[in-house]
């Protein structure tokens, strides 16, 4: 992977005066998606599954290769992949269409104390709703890490719903310890459900290899379009799911008083699908396919994180909120703190330079607060960041951090 031509594939990073540093958040779109976006909507634009004629039949053609495309990606069966607006999508309609119908009062639902709140909010709906609770597994206040995850798992646990990689912190778990937890959850008759989003641009995930039953991450973190999302379901378990929307498209047969289904994806994707949305997203895997290699994208994010760290550890009254030593070796963002200065300011004057940060609670309040903060600057790297950016990021942060220092000497 040559990453200098790879940056000039995204034209609004290429093009600005800007070191975008907020990937974890959202990521930039190559000019290939853009251009497959063009020419649906200029050459190929029509609705779904419907129209008898040209346009609505190139238009189902498409819908359904990017179906084939993302399965492919992920090593799924198309009828194994569900379109969805996101990641937050996703798990609700897993919630809605599966935890509300299945789980029932003391039922167990294993989460992580570092669940984003899109894995963490509807499993509290469902615990309300039905009676069940829910079980945290804890993290290692030191390491940062998960303590002995798999030993949460009771014959009382129904649903194990994690992440495989922390918003906030960066990698979570030790070796091998996410397929024992897995492995242990079916052994006891429970379901899985893997939060892929932070995992899914940085490196191949394989759903085969992970063995969950539900897979869910967002197509806008992948180079992809907004409103653009994937759920993978095994068949088993959309077998066990109820209709998350009802309407077109997902109807078998229809009565006045009464509605059969489709089979397959077409049972959660009720109306006028994704159509652009998912094909973008397509564009977006092609994209990668034939231009990046994810061994040389770790190489070149983790390089990235060291000289981040490093960056960070020479600087006064600087605290990096996560495992230097793993985030080092397998990182994509770094979150931090800087003593008596608060997160939104750092950002706000760092954008001021020209540099785009994230800071407040990074949607996991619970976890943010419970390692002692209130706030967190994360910086989260992608593939068309350089070398350089970082250095222009640490030069403008200790220009920051000194400006605050005299500032609070003439106070």
């Amino acid at each position: 992977m040559n990453q200098l031509t790879v940056r000039k594939d995204f034209p609004l990073i290429n093009r600005l005066p800007l070191v975008y540093l907020d990937n974890a958040a959202t990521a930039h779109k190559p000019q290939a998606m853009l251009d497959e976006l063009q020419r649906f909507y200029a050459d190929n634009y029509g609705t779904v599954h419907r129209g008898l004629y040209t346009l609505g039949e190139n238009a189902t053609s498409s819908y359904e290769q990017a179906r084939a495309t993302i399965a492919k990606f992920i090593n799924a069966s198309a009828e194994e992949i569900i379109f969805t607006k996101g990641t937050t999508e996703g798990i609700n309609l897993v919630a809605a269409a599966w935890g509300v119908v299945h789980l029932k009062a003391d039922d167990e639902i294993v989460l992580t104390q570092a669940e984003h709140h899109a894995n963490l909010l509807p499993w509290q709906w469902v615990a309300q709703r039905t009676g069940a609770k829910l079980v945290l597994i804890p993290l290692d206040q030191k390491t940062f890490l998960l303590e002995n995850p798999s030993s949460f798992i009771s014959s009382r646990t129904k649903l194990v719903a994690v992440t495989m990689n922390s918003n906030v912190l960066g990698p979570i778990w030790q070796a091998g310890d996410l397929a024992l937890l897995t492995r242990r959850a079916h052994e006891v008759g429970a379901r899985v459900l893997l939060d892929a989003a932070q995992e899914v641009a940085h490196q191949p995930v394989d759903v085969q290899a992970l063995g969950a039953d539900f897979v869910v991450f967002s197509g806008h973190k992948l180079f992809g379009p907004t409103g653009s999302g994937i759920l993978y379901a095994t068949t088993a378990a959309q077998k066990m799911m109820e209709p998350y929307h009802r309407g077109g498209s997902m109807v078998y047969e229809a009565w006045f008083d009464r509605a059969t289904w489709q089979e397959g994806p077409q049972k959660f994707e009720a109306g006028t699908p994704l159509i652009a949305e998912a094909i973008g997203l397509a564009a977006s895997i092609n994209y990668l396919n034939q231009a990046i290699n994810w061994r040389a994208v770790h190489e070149h994010e983790t390089a990235l994180c060291r000289k981040l760290i490093e960056g960070l550890g020479r600087m006064p009254r600087v605290t990096i909120v996560g495992n230097p030593v793993i985030l080092k070796a397998h990182g994509h963002l770094v979150s931090f703190v800087v003593q008596g200065i608060h997160a939104h300011d750092i950002a706000s004057i760092l954008s001021s330079k020209g540099i785009a940060v994230r800071a407040g609670h990074l949607c996991a309040q619970p976890l943010v607060r419970a390692l002692g903060h209130e706030s967190l600057v994360r910086v989260s790297v992608a593939l068309y960041n350089t070398l350089e950016e970082i250095d222009t990021f640490l030069h403008e942060l200790e220009c920051t951090i000194v400006l605050f220092n005299q500032l609070v000497e003439q106070s």
